[in-house]
């Protein structure tokens, strides 16, 4: 027999169940809305359902915590703290601003308590589940409908994306902005549609609210998309000089926070985190120190970091089961960039022209994330943002070989029909 509470708490999970499909419902109908053909609906709710089910299983083995790490009952903690506060208050303006997933959790500290954190789980599934699905859009505009499909599934079943959704930490929000920002950058990318800029300016709000460091960063690659695409995209000349003219404005506005952000003493507590994921007490598998403690030293010591961030836990640093599950990220994205180094070799020069809105923000939060990893458990996390950009990445390209190569087949034939130029100068004398 089942307790009140848990009677009540089972209800409160069939509550959030149900706006989670309520949510990911009006998603995909706006999707179908803007894009009428796009066939990503199926993937994306066998997305939310694995999601779902693999957090019931992972909740009934001893090894779930250690999976999911400390972090979620810290900011739990505070999340509870944060619900007895005024919703008016100082606490909640920072949590609006440096800690939306904190915030996002004590809403439900309000509405649900006594809260149990399956409750939470499908939420947060429902919002990473939901930028799964606005990635796969962001494909569907840059290379039609196969390849959406294409990336559609393989985000919806690539592992350590299916279970680091389900984390009460940052990433499924972080997820979520990195879709809205990749979505709009593709929409502005091949129309030119001004509409566009709006998703990207929410995703870039939700990221910095929720990561402030790597919202910043996804802010910046939001700009290099809309350059890019007023500089030579070319919708129309007006159009083309209000996006310059907007983001270089935008730019000079942003630059003293930007270089202030680099000072000596913000790089000095830059450090000082860096040193404590490599070496602190819970570190989980510590990475090389580096030295950030300069802007010269930053660009000296950043591809390192990237380095490790794309191929850490090596397949014999496998210490635990977190560094195993580690271990199936590190092999999905190192097998995608031999993929992609094959793509650039045959033809690089594509990559900008038909991904670019995936490229840009890719590298900037590699950038991001290699700057706060210290150890393999944090990069971990990370790494999902990474793997999904680069699956995107892999699919339009994949789309814009096979139509070179349809193209050559269909000029073929016509090279064969036409006479020789020798037989043309014997016909005419």
């Amino acid at each position: 027999m089942m307790s009140e509470v848990q009677l009540y708490q089972l209800e409160c999970e069939l509550i959030a169940l149900a706006a989670g499909i309520l949510l990911i419902a009006l998603v995909l109908r706006r999707l179908k809305r803007v894009m009428p053909g796009i066939p990503i609906a199926k993937a994306v709710w066998i997305a939310f359902g694995a999601r779902v089910v693999a957090a019931l299983l992972l909740n009934q083995t001893p090894i779930a915590a250690q999976l999911r790490g400390g972090d979620e009952l810290t900011f739990l903690f505070r999340a509870e703290s944060l619900s007895r506060w005024d919703l008016i208050s100082h606490g909640t303006f920072e949590g609006l601003t440096k800690q939306f997933h904190v915030l996002f959790f004590s809403l439900d500290y309000r509405l649900f308590d006594p809260l149990s954190q399956m409750t939470l789980r499908i939420e947060v599934i429902a919002v990473a589940v939901v930028g799964l699905a606005l990635m796969s859009a962001a494909v569907y505009e840059l290379a039609g409908r196969k390849a959406a499909l294409l990336a559609a599934w393989v985000l919806a079943l690539e592992p350590t994306g299916v279970f680091f959704s389900g984390i009460l930490h940052k990433e499924p929000f972080m997820m979520c902005a990195e879709g809205m920002v990749a979505y709009g950058g593709a929409r502005l990318w091949k129309r030119g549609d001004f509409s566009a800029l709006v998703p990207m300016i929410v995703g870039c709000l939700l990221a910095v609210a929720t990561r402030p460091y790597a919202g910043w960063f996804l802010s910046a690659a939001a700009g290099a998309v809309v350059l890019h695409a007023g500089l030579t995209r070319r919708p129309s000349p007006v159009r083309s000089f209000i996006l310059v003219a907007m983001v270089l404005g935008l730019a000079v506005a942003f630059f003293p926070a930007v270089w202030n952000a680099s000072s000596k003493q913000n790089l000095t507590q830059l450090q000082s985190s860096q040193d404590f994921n490599a070496h602190g007490v819970e570190a989980n598998l510590s990475l090389e120190r580096v030295d950030y403690s300069t802007r010269d030293k930053i660009i000296l010591n950043l591809p390192k970091r990237m380095l490790d961030i794309t191929t850490r836990p090596y397949p014999w640093q496998l210490g635990n089961t977190s560094q195993r599950l580690g271990l199936l990220g590190t092999t999905f994205l190192f097998v995608g960039l031999i993929f992609l180094a094959g793509a650039l070799l045959t033809n690089g020069r594509q990559i900008m022209r038909r991904a670019g809105p995936l490229v840009y923000p890719a590298l900037f939060m590699l950038a991001a994330y290699s700057l706060s990893a210290g150890n393999a458990g944090t990069a971990f996390r990370y790494r999902t943002h990474l793997v999904a950009f680069l699956v995107a990445i892999l699919v339009v390209l994949r789309s814009a070989r096979q139509e070179r190569q349809a193209a050559a087949r269909e000029a073929a034939p016509r090279r064969r029909l036409q006479p020789s130029p020798i037989l043309m100068r014997g016909q005419t004398t």
